[in-house]
């Protein structure tokens, strides 16, 4: 039997964050006196990584409790055996981890909370056992299911375990315009829409996003721009838009294909904005926008960027959640291209 109210999964929670530490350990302690071998493989080193992943494993499973869903701790074991399988470690390993969990976690809970808890665990060894099934993704990219695991690690707040998710998915081969496009930009898509049907709280949308922006802060230094030189291009929102972080998005991608990007961020006054524009000659001007109430704001600083450059006007792009509620603003100003989703405007150009 699993707990049905919010506040019984809240105390479990809770309790699953107390006894984190102390479970761990003792699953740690279990496993190395089960294989004698590791301790001679791995060393202390080895310790530590099987520490921190027992402490993955109970955090995530929390979240699942939490969120009253199996199938997400099931997405998280079949993520965790794909990535150790990557790594050379067999899936039967997590088995063993998720059934030494079991029995440490429902030693130290109340046979009720215990039972609860069986349910999640069960659920993510059979994960372990079956074929992956296919993710909702678009055909072939290949993220569905880490961006499944990373969009649960946001909206738990684990920054480190999203940090290792973005890590595991550059380690096995995406490059990072996938990564930006499939991981970041697809899963914040959906936070958005969880605060729209009110099934995440304001807090949760914020602390999802402030996550996001560390992962994107963390992995940028490692990109290499493109060899060809597309030209240059500006990235903004307008004076009132306080959401940055489609915009920075943008920046990051269209960086690393060969655009000289200057981010300047949201909530700039037109001049500010005019005056970049103008000094660096870009050939695009990229605006992103997320409220609806904004896009008399966007209308005016386009008019203002081509009255004062006329023929020197930049192509201009139109991004952001405000468009896709309004889809005939496009057509209304003119001589700009609203796209819906990062890879639209790098099919425009950087075609």
């Amino acid at each position: 039997m699993t707990f049905s109210s919010a506040s019984e999964r809240a105390g479990l929670v809770q309790k699953l964050a107390a006894v984190k530490l102390n479970a761990a350990a003792a699953i740690t302690d279990e496993f190395f006196a089960n294989h004698p071998d590791w301790v001679e493989r791995y060393g202390a080193r080895g310790r530590q990584h099987c520490t921190a992943d027992a402490c993955f494993h109970i955090e995530f499973l929390a979240g699942a409790i939490e969120a009253g869903s199996p199938e997400a701790f099931a997405n998280y074991s079949r993520w965790t055996a794909r990535m150790l399988g990557s790594r050379g470690i067999a899936a039967h390993t997590l088995e063993e981890n998720l059934a030494q969990l079991e029995k440490h976690l429902c030693a130290l809970l109340l046979p009720k909370e215990g039972e609860a808890v069986k349910i999640f665990l069960t659920r993510g060894r059979e994960a372990c056992q079956g074929p992956e099934p296919a993710p909702v993704a678009q055909p072939g990219e290949g993220l569905g299911l880490t961006r499944n695991v990373f969009l649960t690690a946001i909206l738990m707040g684990q920054r480190q375990a999203a940090l290792s998710i973005v890590e595991d998915a550059l380690g096995s081969g995406h490059d990072l315009v996938d990564v930006y496009v499939n991981l970041f930009a697809e899963s914040l898509h959906r936070v958005g829409q969880l605060w729209e049907l009110n099934q995440i709280s304001v807090a949760q949308e914020h602390i999802a996003t402030s996550i996001a922006q560390y992962a994107i802060a963390a992995i940028y230094p490692r990109m290499v721009p493109a060899e060809v030189k597309r030209g240059n291009m500006v990235v903004t929102g307008v004076a009132g838009e306080l959401h940055q972080i489609g915009a920075n998005l943008v920046a990051d991608a269209m960086e690393a294909k060969g655009w000289a990007v200057q981010f300047l961020g949201t909530n700039l006054p037109h001049s500010s904005v005019l005056s970049v524009v103008e000094e660096c000659s870009a050939n695009v001007l990229c605006i992103s926008t997320t409220l609806l109430a904004n896009l008399p704001a966007v209308a005016e600083l386009i008019a203002v960027v081509r009255t004062r450059l006329k023929e020197k006007a930049p192509m201009i792009l139109l991004g952001g959640a405000a468009y896709d509620a309004a889809p005939q603003f496009a057509a209304e100003v003119g001589d700009v291209q609203a796209f819906t989703g990062l890879r639209e405007a790098m099919a425009v150009v950087c075609a």
